[in-house]
């Protein structure tokens, strides 16, 4: 065996027990991918896992297509859907249900976990499991071709840990030997810059965002005029898109929890979109981390990184759709928050309401700070 692949197992363990590091930080640690880090636990034997360590996991490398294996998750009963990118985790527990797919787009519409899943970002696919002291922790784990998550499904002691296991000995790769080649992904280090097409037309696009139907219609606006997010916030002008604060946005979070406004709270990646729709209750701030800690829903932003905050608007055919987005340093999304609300129904009054006061007192600080 590759004493590589030993080195990885044994830090992995070391890590987990002493530090208490999560597998994203494990994996920054020692300069890999979290998909390698996964990786070097497959052919672990559980043999193997039980007698050398309880923090010493193994991982079972799953076959496409992923779909069909997302298309027999419900099986597993009530788990914890996990979502995240760079500076946004999406937690929430459900069942999956109502599992569709259309081309490469994938949509999980149950009571409870709501995903986008765009497959042909899925690379890499584990069943992982890991000893956290008497319990073991299972989980399903997505990569991309760059080794980054794209989801986790973990299973909770209520799951139906048989299935799990009947899953894995369906879905299982015939190969089981650790190691995998993962694209490099080009680092951008720079801050996001504001640099539009050549024969970019900022009439045409205005007039193209004033004749949206459909908020979804968003993403083609942006294809067609060759923009991203950011560019198109930053030039439409302040009748549809106006920069938030950080206040801002915890007041907006404080006040709908205190005025139980139903939310719409959407993080993702490449990979997947992960939403949670419902009233939001406790709000706890820890160690630059804004946190959402509810029962079967978790929401964690950190706070020193995101950039740039928007308020906007999107016209629809149900009339204007208002919206808060976070964004990083690079333009890219962390976060959108809608007030819920149906296809078909104009947005909740009171979210309006409440979004634009809180750019109406940020406005009203900034005059008198002027002053």
């Amino acid at each position: 065996m590759c004493s590589q692949v030993i080195d990885i197992r044994q830090s992995f363990a070391s890590l987990r027990l002493e530090k208490k590091l999560r597998h994203r930080e494990i994996s920054k640690f020692l300069g890999i991918t979290e998909a390698e880090l996964i990786d070097a636990h497959v052919g672990v034997s559980r043999l193997t896992a039980m007698k050398s360590s309880p923090h010493l996991a193994r991982a079972t490398r799953l076959k496409k297509p992923y779909c069909e294996l997302i298309s027999q998750m419900e099986g597993l009963g009530e788990v914890l859907a996990l979502t995240r990118n760079e500076y946004g985790v999406h937690e929430k527990v459900g069942t999956y249900q109502h599992v569709s797919k259309q081309g490469d787009v994938g949509v999980v519409h149950g009571d409870l976990i709501d995903l986008r899943l765009f497959y042909k970002h899925w690379e890499f696919a584990y069943a992982f499991e890991e000893g956290k002291g008497d319990a073991l922790q299972r989980s399903i784990q997505f990569f991309d071709e760059f080794g980054t998550a794209i989801h986790k499904i973990f299973l909770l002691s209520t799951s139906e840990h048989d299935y799990f296991e009947q899953l894995v000995d369906d879905f299982s790769e015939v190969n089981q030997d650790s190691g995998i080649h993962v694209q490099e992904k080009l680092q951008d280090t720079s801050s996001c810059k504001v640099i539009f097409p050549e024969d970019f037309s900022l009439e045409e696009f205005k007039h193209d965002w004033s004749q949206m139907a459909d908020t979804h219609e968003f993403f083609d606006l942006l294809k067609k005029h060759g923009l991203n997010r950011l560019q198109a916030l930053q030039s439409i002008g302040n009748h549809y898109a106006q920069a938030l604060t950080q206040s801002s946005m915890c007041q907006v979070f404080e006040s709908v929890k205190d005025q139980k406004i139903s939310l719409m709270i959407f993080v993702g990646n490449r990979g997947a979109i992960q939403i949670h729709s419902g009233i939001i209750y406790r709000i706890v701030d820890v160690k630059a981390w804004f946190n959402i800690l509810d029962h079967g829903f978790n929401l964690h932003l950190d706070i020193e990184k995101i950039h740039q905050i928007w308020l906007v608007r999107k016209p629809s055919q149900d009339g204007l759709i208002t919206s808060m987005e976070l964004l990083d340093n690079q333009g890219e999304m962390i976060a959108l928050v809608f007030g819920e609300r149906k296809l078909g129904e104009p947005e909740l009054p009171a979210w309006r309401h409440l979004v634009e006061g809180a750019l109406e007192d940020q406005s009203n600080q900034e005059l008198s700070m002027a002053d």
